[in-house]
């Protein structure tokens, strides 16, 4: 099993957790960065996607060692995924490089995408 990170500026809130196991297609998550953040020093979250440090003595993960667990649960069943902590850290930080924490307003385009999406409602039904 493979597991790949993806974080857009264009999506700034949330990452793309992709899972290969080899045996059945790609599933992709989508679930907020700031979990990603938090469960790197403390359990997180409440939901389909829980995060915490392994050990979870903090001066591990600080020194790079320790794991995470990701815990991801679908109607189809729950599986509880392990891995080092540094290489997540470091995706976490770039992620941070590219669009920092309480800036992420700043990369939404809300205006100009309520403007195209109300002028193309009015193309569709003929009023302008």
């Amino acid at each position: 099993m493979t597991l790949a990170f993806h974080y857009a500026a264009d999506e700034p809130y949330s990452v793309r957790m992709v899972v290969h196991t080899g045996s059945t297609p790609p599933v992709e998550w989508v679930f907020a960065r700031d979990l990603l953040t938090e469960g790197l020093r403390r359990p997180a979250g409440l939901g389909d996607v829980q995060v915490w440090p392994a050990p979870r003595r903090a001066h591990q993960l600080q020194a790079g060692g320790g794991a995470v667990r990701i815990r991801i649960s679908s109607p189809d069943g729950t599986t509880v995924l392990s891995l080092p902590a540094r290489p997540l850290r470091g995706f976490v930080e770039r992620s941070l490089e590219e669009v920092p924490s309480g800036a992420e307003t700043d990369m939404l385009h809300v205006d100009e995408s309520l403007s195209a999406w109300v002028a193309e409602g009015r193309a569709e039904d003929g009023t302008l």
